[in-house]
């Protein structure tokens, strides 16, 4: 059953943000949200080196690498300033970055792709190869300057 253009809800793009737990900057693409950003999906990948920080905690705490991302999730959301109209928290275990981005825009109405400044440490070229495989804007967090 197909519903009416009319009557369909529209739809609302989301942004979609990449979190990096492993890093001092692995949040910074939280500071590229803005008011606009009312739709927003907060994506941790459970594999790959931005994991490290994930499968310490996992082992520490004696808990499975699920478990771990969901708590960094729940402690980011709380911490999280920013009023949107929906918050979707999700983890991905996939065998690249690029990959899980590219599947979510694939799957979603994506306004654009925000990624932490450490994934041009983590994973040279990510933003390039999302550019060319995600309609959406890429935008990459700037890098945090060094303590005086």
């Amino acid at each position: 059953m197909t519903s009416s253009p009319s009557i369909s809800p529209e739809i609302t793009p989301t942004t979609l943000v990449l979190l990096d737990p492993t890093s001092p900057d692995g949040e910074s693409a939280l500071t590229l949200l803005s008011d606009d950003d009312q739709h927003i999906t907060l994506l941790v990948l459970l594999s790959g080196p931005a994991s490290r920080a994930l499968r310490d905690f996992a082992r520490a705490e004696n808990i499975d690498m699920s478990t771990a991302g969901w708590r960094y999730l729940e402690e980011v959301v709380s911490r999280l300033d920013h009023a949107a109209g929906h918050l979707l928290a999700m983890t991905a275990c996939g065998p690249s970055a690029a990959a899980e981005l590219a599947d979510v825009a694939a799957t979603d109405t994506v306004r654009r792709v925000l990624l932490p400044s450490s994934v041009d440490r983590l994973e040279p070229g990510l933003a390039g190869l999302l550019t060319r495989c995600v309609s959406a804007p890429v935008l990459t967090a700037s890098a945090l300057s060094p303590a005086a």
